[in-house]
């Protein structure tokens, strides 16, 4: 209003001008101009508070990934939750400020929700690309240190068999949790149908003949997981199935190494004993000819 005064008291009266024209073209670049800068701070706004969700939720993320419990997605669930409710009340604030509609503000505010998921979705994503060497490396983990997290020493006292089969199912729970993506509370039988087909031992490679009996009883014959849709499967059945057998031929070494250090300590242990009592014998037949 204070424009409009303005702008007539400024009008010569003597030249009886319409200014209508030239003072719709500046209101029409002020309201451009205005809303230029609403939206370049906006955007500003926006890249910051998206920053701030990729710092709390990409490392938390990847690292309740790797650490593959039963839990993991529910604590991923909890955490996309907690952070992004921060951030989106946060922002809220911020942006009351600017007078937008409320379907602007709700379409922004559902924005940051996407891009949070998003985020997930993605590092999900990248650790199921790299699956087999973080199930090596848990499988490593488990196999070389104690509940202590001390260095095994093969002593011939460890039970290896099921040393082994503890480290197969840490492995075997990580590519549970990597298979899908897990952001609704459905429940899934991935972990009940890998446990159930390859914990037995590695997957044999079943003969042409084989192949057509067994393939409808087989569940990881499948490229689908049941109450799973596709967009949300990072690993298909029978992907995993072809990562579980490399797998345990990639590790079967590790294992092999530890039976053979076994066997040399025993060997050790009953040479020193063969050793200790010949020269046993042979002090006690020199004491006696003395």
């Amino acid at each position: 209003m204070t424009f409009y005064v303005l702008l007539s008291e400024a009008a010569i009266r003597q030249a009886n001008w319409d200014a209508s024209e030239v003072r719709d073209k500046l209101c029409r670049d002020i309201d451009a101009h205005a809303s230029s800068v609403c939206s370049a701070k906006l955007s500003e706004i926006i890249s910051i508070y998206e920053k701030q969700l990729t710092l709390a939720l990409n490392e938390p993320v990847e690292s309740l990934l790797e650490a593959g419990r039963r839990d993991t997605w529910a604590s991923i669930r909890k955490l996309l939750k907690r952070e992004t409710e921060v951030v989106v009340s946060d922002f809220s604030k911020t942006i009351a400020g600017f007078e937008l509609k409320q379907t602007t503000v709700d379409s922004m505010v559902q924005n940051l929700r996407d891009y949070a998921i998003n985020l997930v979705r993605k590092k999900a994503r990248e650790d199921a690309g790299k699956v087999l060497i973080c199930m090596k490396d848990r499988f490593s983990t488990v196999f070389k240190q104690d509940n202590d997290s001390m260095p095994r020493v093969w002593t011939g006292k460890e039970d290896i068999r099921a040393i082994t089969k503890d480290a197969r199912s840490a492995s075997l729970r990580l590519l549970s949790v990597l298979a899908a993506i897990r952001l609704s509370e459905n429940p899934d039988k991935i972990e009940n149908v890998l446990f159930s087909s390859l914990m037995d031992g590695a997957v044999a490679v079943p003969s042409s003949q084989d192949r057509s009996i067994k393939a409808s009883a087989d569940p990881l014959a499948s490229s689908t997981w049941e109450e799973v849709s596709p967009t949300d499967t990072l690993i298909t059945p029978v992907q995993c199935k072809s990562l579980w057998r490399q797998f345990i031929a990639e590790t079967e070494y590790t294992v092999t190494q530890a039976v053979s250090a076994q066997v040399n300590f025993y060997a050790f242990c009953f040479s020193f004993i063969s050793y200790s009592a010949f020269f046993l014998m042979l002090f006690n037949s020199t004491c006696n000819i003395y």
